[in-house]
């Protein structure tokens, strides 16, 4: 299973969602995305709401980042492997919503799948409520609302 591949795809289903619903409300694109060899990889979709946007918080940031050193001062294991987290945070960089750290060896298949489980369970839900949370704290309605 190749993890950037599978998380992309997952962000894709984010993005579609919040274009279809907000159309010209909104802009999306990718701000962030790097990928390794050694399974390390970054990947940032930015939602920006174009009504009432500010510099403070301009909409949403999803944010996964997954690499060889602890994210955010977390625990360092003696074992090589790959330190991962996913976030959804405001534009002023409010952590809104947030997984554990999660640490895995990349040449470990079922290792993988389990950190791509974990990521699933964390995004799909976003997906189905990502109109919600824009409507909800940006103040701008789906079309045909």
């Amino acid at each position: 299973m190749d993890l950037f591949e599978s998380v992309f795809e997952l962000y894709e289903q984010v993005r579609l969602k919040a274009e279809t619903d907000f159309q010209d409300l909104i802009k999306t694109q990718y701000t962030q995305q790097c990928y390794s060899d050694n399974g390390a990889f970054c990947l940032v979709l930015e939602i920006s709401v174009l009504k009432n946007s500010s510099e403070d918080d301009y909409g949403l940031l999803l944010s996964i980042n997954a690499q060889t050193e602890p994210n955010h001062g977390g625990v360092k294991h003696d074992t090589p492997g790959i330190y991962l987290v996913a976030e959804l945070l405001s534009g002023d960089h409010q952590h809104l919503e947030t997984t554990e750290e999660l640490f895995f060896d990349p040449a470990n298949e079922a290792e993988v799948e389990l950190a791509f489980s974990k990521i699933a369970q964390f995004i799909k839900p976003l997906t189905a409520n990502i109109s919600l949370i824009l409507a909800n704290r940006y103040d701008v309605q789906p079309a045909g609302a």
